[in-house]
């Protein structure tokens, strides 16, 4: 679990963290995935053309149980994307509550929702600023 998870963070360009009372309570990132894993996520969306219009990911947006319902996710992410220089972002979920959150931002449902390799429903979105 510990290497997943020194991946995962290896693996981000940025990362945006909330804490209280000294605690982690969330964290959210912006990875740049590879270009094969991307495409992939598009293709399965059927939405692959469209791909190359993303470099970035939003993704590990988590709040702890105790602290959700409060706008930490959506400012963490929110933070992310004022603090990048790029201009246009995707993520994908299966979390029930995500969809909400990222639509709050201003992302909007792109192609089709699909299987991961884990045969779990992914819905794929994506995001561009003004």
């Amino acid at each position: 679990m510990v290497n997943r998870l020194e991946n995962r963070i290896k693996g981000a360009d940025f990362l945006s963290f909330c804490e209280s009372e000294n605690e982690l309570v969330g964290v959210a990132s912006i990875k740049n995935p590879d270009n094969a894993y991307k495409k992939d996520t598009f293709r399965k969306a059927n939405v692959e053309e469209l791909s190359d219009n993303y470099n970035f990911e939003i993704g590990y947006a988590v709040t702890k149980e105790s602290h959700r319902r409060k706008g930490i996710s959506e400012q963490l992410i929110k933070s992310l994307i004022k603090n990048s220089n790029s201009k246009s972002f995707y993520a994908t979920t299966k979390n029930d509550g995500m969809p909400r959150l990222l639509e709050i931002i201003g992302f909007a449902k792109l192609g089709d929702n699909y299987l991961n390799n884990d045969n779990e429903t992914l819905t794929l979105y994506h995001f561009n600023t003004k």
